[in-house]
């Protein structure tokens, strides 16, 4: 395993970090060896583990690592996330955002919340989850982060996009004109944008930012583990994908098989590997299900993309992997 540094703050991560939302939820599938999951993780070398307060009913995302960090705490980079109402009904659609609560009081409470629950006197990186625009720009909010920065609660902070691509104004003024060392957004080999205007900010060019990757397997395109024909159940996160543009990924994912085929790289290694050549990423979350899918992922950075592969893809994304899409994926905004 490889590491990286967070912009020029202590924190320094594994090139691929490990994502407890599926084990807090089943909208990916079920987990039926959670322990063995968070242990695989650390036995491959990943010490950066990403959750939330809303992962799950009952805030599970964040008190099934309790115990984990009882005894692996000064090992591990630690991130949680703030901004949802985690008391708030979903609705009706049992997959649909809760509430968002900015108000400074508020966040400092739900930053204590997630201490007691998680059993620990500080969050390494303190990411605001799904904000939009008015989070953003909200100087109170940004001077009481600092505050319990300044308290030690929280050592870094960061701004995780979402949900879905897009976001690019957030994105954008976060980097420029807020205190962060990373930001999160939906990257992959096939869906770039808009991660490529993000690392173009000079914030982010030259060192002071760096990102995080989600959803780097498309979900699941590029993976190995479904097919075109593969039909998702109506509980399943990867059903609001549009088929579509689904069958258009799969049929780019065929122009790129250069970077699997006779590499020594799964075609999910070399997904994260793609990534990892881009030197604006510090770490990949991928989703994993199974203790098996952590140690291949997390092989991937021993296994890094040549200049020439790079070169490679790059030219194939400037052309569109020589594909008419069927379906243009919009970019979702505040505004």
């Amino acid at each position: 395993m490889r590491y990286r540094r967070f912009g020029q703050s202590d924190l320094t991560v594994s090139e691929v970090g490990f994502g407890v939302w599926t084990l807090a939820s089943d909208w990916w599938g079920a987990v039926d060896d959670k322990a063995g999951m968070i242990r695989t993780a650390l036995d491959a070398g990943i010490n950066f583990i990403d959750t939330a307060p809303v992962y799950g009913q009952d805030a599970r995302g964040e008190t099934l690592l309790a115990d984990v960090l009882k005894a692996h705490r000064d090992d591990l980079v630690l991130t949680t996330k703030c901004g949802y109402d985690v008391d708030a009904d979903r609705g009706a659609k049992v997959q649909s955002e809760r509430p968002h609560d900015w108000r400074p009081a508020s966040v400092r409470r739900q930053l204590d919340a997630s201490l007691a629950r998680l059993g620990t006197d500080r969050i390494d990186l303190y990411q605001l989850h799904n904000p939009r625009i008015e989070p953003i720009l909200d100087d109170d909010l940004w001077a009481e982060l600092e505050a319990l920065r300044a308290e030690g609660k929280v050592r870094e902070l960061g701004v995780a996009l979402g949900p879905a691509i897009g976001w690019v104004e957030e994105g954008i003024e976060a980097v420029r004109n807020r205190p962060i060392v990373s930001l999160q957004t939906v990257f992959n080999m096939l869906e770039q944008e808009p991660g490529l205007t993000f690392a173009a900010e000079p914030n982010v060019a030259d060192g002071r930012v760096g990102m995080i990757s989600r959803v780097p397997h498309a979900s699941d395109t590029l993976s190995g583990k479904v097919t075109p024909e593969t039909k998702f159940p109506a509980g399943d996160h990867r059903a609001h994908r549009n088929r579509d543009n689904m069958l258009d990924n799969f049929e780019k994912a065929d122009t790129i098989s250069f970077l699997w085929e006779g590499t020594g790289r799964t075609i999910g290694q070399a997904a994260i590997a793609g990534i990892l050549a881009n030197p604006a990423f510090a770490t990949v979350l991928p989703t994993c299900i199974e203790p098996a899918e952590v140690t291949e992922y997390a092989a991937a950075s021993d296994l890094p993309l040549s200049a020439d592969e790079k070169a490679r893809l790059d030219d194939l994304w400037a052309r569109n992997f020589d594909h008419q899409d069927r379906f243009v994926m919009p970019l979702k905004s505040s505004r």
